[in-house]
């Protein structure tokens, strides 16, 4: 059986990480058994990071490879029914969520002061006092760096938000009355793009995005169709 190692459930979410979300989406649409692996070190993962998965004796880490490996290893096609064309724009808005909407997340959890005292308490909170705040900020300072590192960083508070609010509207406007992302059914694309919606709208962190997600009655619904189908 393969197992799929990743953080534990946070703020009523199957998984803090949008990513370890994605992969355990992959699963359940490729009908694939599994057992979940909950770990909270990202060290652990094969590239330092999580999800991984352990399949056949083969461990893969990122969940873009995974998914490959499900395509590759078992003839899994997430795109099934998409021309050359849908494919390419399903693959776009994967990639849009994956390289840009999920910095923004990473930015309202955890370089906003609003915020970092809930992410602290949730993801901090078991350790030993002495400890708790020395973590916490190291793992903070890293995270930064990160956002620094890609680009997201550099840019004000408002310029960031403007960015979430940019690609919320955007992935509203082409769902328009569609019950997915590329049409009647889920695809690949909807593996990447609701967990990303899911992790802005479902915790209790208000931001411009998320009024912005909020705002548009189908892209709550959809969250809430994906939820319900693979999550119930």
């Amino acid at each position: 059986m393969i197992k799929l190692i990743q953080f534990p459930p946070a703020f009523g979410l199957p998984n803090s990480s949008p990513f370890c979300i994605k992969a355990e989406l992959l699963l359940k649409m490729a009908s694939l058994p599994y057992e979940i692996v909950p770990i909270s070190d990202p060290r652990k993962g094969p590239k330092g990071k999580l999800p991984a998965i352990e399949d056949g004796g083969k461990t893969i880490g990122d969940s873009e490879f995974i998914r490959r490996h499900f395509e590759h290893a078992y003839g899994v096609d997430f795109d099934k029914g998409l021309g050359s064309a849908e494919r390419a724009v399903a693959h776009a808005f994967a990639r849009a969520v994956e390289e840009r909407t999920y910095w923004v997340l990473v930015y309202d959890r955890w370089i906003n002061d609003r915020h970092w005292p809930t992410i602290r308490k949730e993801f901090f909170g078991g350790m030993p006092a002495p400890i708790r705040n020395l973590v916490a900020g190291m793992i903070r300072g890293k995270v930064r760096r990160a956002l620094h590192g890609h680009g997201m960083g550099r840019h004000a508070p408002d310029e960031i938000y403007a960015l979430g609010v940019a690609d919320m509207r955007a992935i509203a406007d082409f769902l328009a009355d569609k019950p997915f992302l590329m049409g009647a059914e889920p695809t690949g694309a909807d593996a990447s793009v609701y967990p990303i919606v899911a992790c802005l709208i479902d915790p209790p962190f208000d931001s411009p995005p998320k009024a912005e997600a909020l705002r548009h009655a189908n892209l709550v619904a959809y969250a809430a169709r994906m939820r319900s189908r693979y999550f119930a």
